[in-house]
């Protein structure tokens, strides 16, 4: 018994040593290469020139501003403030040098601007009124006229205080300025229809003595002032139109007078020599009674076909004229040559 448990602890020996030597040797694991991590480059992040970009555009703004400044400034001298008000023109540009300087041009430039805009509005407004007293043009319209005296009392009054100036002041500026321009337009319209019809009348008395004929360049010359007028007339320039109006009547009326006199003298000449003609003919006649007249010549007595006047051979005289209608209202639809010209202020 006792052999028989020892040769089963020998088989169970035998087995575990069997099952532990068939046991696998664990696989020695091959190293893993190193994972190489890419790492991107960050593009450097430039750095922003806010200040510098925010200094351009301060810089722009005020040039811009300068050279609206500028420009208002330039109106109100071409407006003629260097002449009629230096002394405001000077407190105005005093104002814009000290906003220079203390930095303040900026919320002050609209400001600037409204000044010198007043300053020409006030000069302007002061030479049409010069014009129409010294004129006595008020009479054609004394409600507007009335308005813009109110005006400019208002505007010359603040400025005499001396103070600040609020909106109304530059209101009434520009108030007084387009009350006294509205009476020199009513005014020079209707001036300017009167020296139409004293032109159209000197027209028709040209034509009476064929002007167009005998005198053709002045002529048409004249009539040419006469459309362009009509042309001024009807784009609101009737200033200027009222000074072509007045020159063609001035032709006219010249062409009429020196036509009409080298007629009259034609005339004369033509009674003259029928004159003499009717002496040479009574001489004749008491001569061929005293000694009859033969076949030649006998000084003193022309001959028989003599041409003693010449004919007036005008053809067609009437195809010189030049058509105008007589009213201006119908010539605007007439009118077919016109004259680039500036559109007029009507203060000039």
């Amino acid at each position: 018994m006792k052999k028989v448990i020892i040769s089963i602890l020998s088989i169970s020996a035998v087995f575990f040593f069997i099952s532990c030597g068939s046991k696998p040797a664990p696989e020695e694991a091959e190293p893993e290469a190193p994972v190489v991590e890419q790492v991107e480059e960050e593009t450097p992040v430039e750095e922003t020139e806010e200040p510098e970009q925010e200094a351009v555009d301060e810089e722009a703004e005020l040039a811009a501003l300068l050279e609206k400044i500028d420009s208002a400034r330039n109106a109100a001298i071409e407006a003629g403030a260097q002449e009629a008000a230096p002394d405001l023109l000077k407190k105005v540009d005093e104002y814009l040098e000290k906003c220079k300087a203390d930095g303040t041009l900026k919320e002050n430039a609209a400001d600037i601007i409204a000044r010198y805009e007043l300053l020409s509005n006030l000069v302007k407004a002061q030479q049409a009124k010069k014009e129409i007293d010294e004129n006595d043009f008020a009479q054609y319209d004394q409600k507007d006229y009335d308005d813009a005296e109110a005006a400019l009392a208002g505007v010359l009054a603040s400025l005499d205080a001396d103070g600040e100036l609020d909106n109304s002041v530059f209101e009434s500026a520009q108030k007084a300025y387009s009350g006294y321009n509205t009476v020199l337009v009513i005014t020079y319209k209707k001036l300017a229809k009167d020296e139409r019809e004293l032109a159209y009348a000197a027209k028709k008395d040209a034509d009476s003595v064929k002007a167009g004929v005998s005198q053709k360049e002045r002529y048409q010359a004249a009539a040419e002032d006469f459309k362009n007028a009509d042309s001024l007339y009807a784009m609101q320039a009737a200033k200027k139109a009222r000074e072509k109006y007045i020159s063609a009547k001035n032709e006219f009326s010249a062409l009429y007078k020196e036509v009409s006199e080298r007629r009259a003298a034609a005339q004369a000449a033509i009674e003259e020599a029928k004159k003499r003609v009717q002496e040479s003919e009574n001489f004749a006649v008491q001569a061929d009674e005293e000694s009859p007249i033969t076949d030649e010549n006998v000084d003193g007595i022309e001959a028989e076909d003599a041409v003693l006047l010449e004919e007036d051979n005008y053809e067609a005289p009437e195809e010189a004229e030049i058509e105008i209608a007589e009213d201006i209202e119908d010539q605007y639809e007439e009118v077919t040559e016109t004259v680039t010209v500036p559109v007029e202020s009507e203060e000039e």
